[in-house]
């Protein structure tokens, strides 16, 4: 393929899960033409993944970087875009499924005047609807359990201005990385399709789209399943870094110290509902050592060993 010819250059993030990542490459590869590329990040796998792939009949047609340790989303993503040749990009997880109309759509938006960036109407594995945009939330409130936990404000039909995007699957427009940057390498894991979407929209050139009527199927948590207390320490490090480039220093102060007595209520009240439920209700459980990991991070003075493993700083 001639590089000024390529449409998409598809950038898939990957690290363990070769179920996910197989599920994932054939929808891709279903969808895809002649003039498409596909990039597979692969972030140090601990697993027998890498050589599962090279197992498959669609290997030849993957162009790979291994890295030998693990970048984090956002600084993976910008080094697909780096080694990327296509017109456009689409950034996504390991655990996304692609329909076959959605690059063709992707494409007829992209080529419309400053759309930077478009996110698809996401789906439960079963067909039903995840939340997919939202607002940015800069009031005080919202900082108490909202950031970056995207949610419907309102119906949308068709496509359509957001403010803020769920980052699983994005298609992004080259022109609009070269002029403003891609994502912000501060974050590791979490909140970076957040702060991209608040500068993007920041910016007079360009604009952050939703469409309704491309649908893509996306587990959800699919990769930090088996990683689960490692990765609320990086949600709420990224949460932190996000009211840091977001807020002036008082509101700072003000949104972290209101965030404390919050957790310690919140673990309180998860912890009694596990009992009285027996710890039967995984929801409960779930959220009562998600509040206790992050208060012990806080009180030892958030130590940087904490949090996902292999990085790469």
């Amino acid at each position: 393929m001639e590089k000024n010819k390529i449409r998409f250059s598809i950038i898939v993030i990957h690290r363990n899960r070769f179920d996910l990542l197989h599920s994932c490459l054939l929808s891709i590869i279903g969808s895809i033409s002649n003039n498409d590329e596909i990039i597979l990040i692969d972030n140090n796998s601990s697993d027998d993944s890498m050589s599962k792939l090279k197992s498959t009949n669609f290997y030849q047609k993957i162009k790979i970087i291994a890295n030998k340790c693990n970048f984090g989303y956002g600084e993976s993503c910008n080094q697909g875009m780096k080694a990327a040749n296509g017109k456009y990009f689409i950034l996504c997880n390991n655990d996304v499924k692609l329909n076959q109309n959605a690059l063709t759509l992707f494409y007829e938006y992209l080529n419309k005047k400053n759309i930077g960036i478009i996110g698809p109407q996401m789906l439960t594995p079963s067909g039903s609807y995840m939340n997919s945009y939202s607002t940015i939330p800069f009031d005080l409130l919202s900082q108490l359990d909202l950031v970056g936990r995207p949610r419907r404000s309102k119906e949308i039909k068709s496509l359509a201005p957001v403010e803020n995007l769920r980052g699983a699957c994005l298609a992004v427009n080259k022109e609009m990385v070269k002029e403003l940057g891609g994502y912000d390498e501060d974050f590791y894991f979490y909140h970076e399709e957040t702060e991209w979407c608040f500068r993007i929209n920041q910016s007079k050139n360009w604009k952050v789209m939703f469409s309704p009527e491309i649908k893509i199927f996306h587990i959800g948590g699919g990769t930090t399943e088996n990683v689960f207390k490692e990765s609320r320490i990086e949600f709420f490090r990224s949460r932190i870094k996000f009211w840091q480039k977001i807020f002036p220093f008082r509101t700072r102060l003000l949104v972290y110290l209101i965030n404390l007595p919050k957790l310690l209520l919140d673990l309180i009240f998860y912890c009694f509902m596990t009992l009285v439920t027996f710890g039967k209700v995984k929801t409960y459980r779930r959220k009562a050592l998600d509040r206790s990991i992050v208060l012990v991070w806080l009180v030892l003075g958030m130590p940087k060993k904490w949090g996902l493993q292999d990085k790469c700083n």
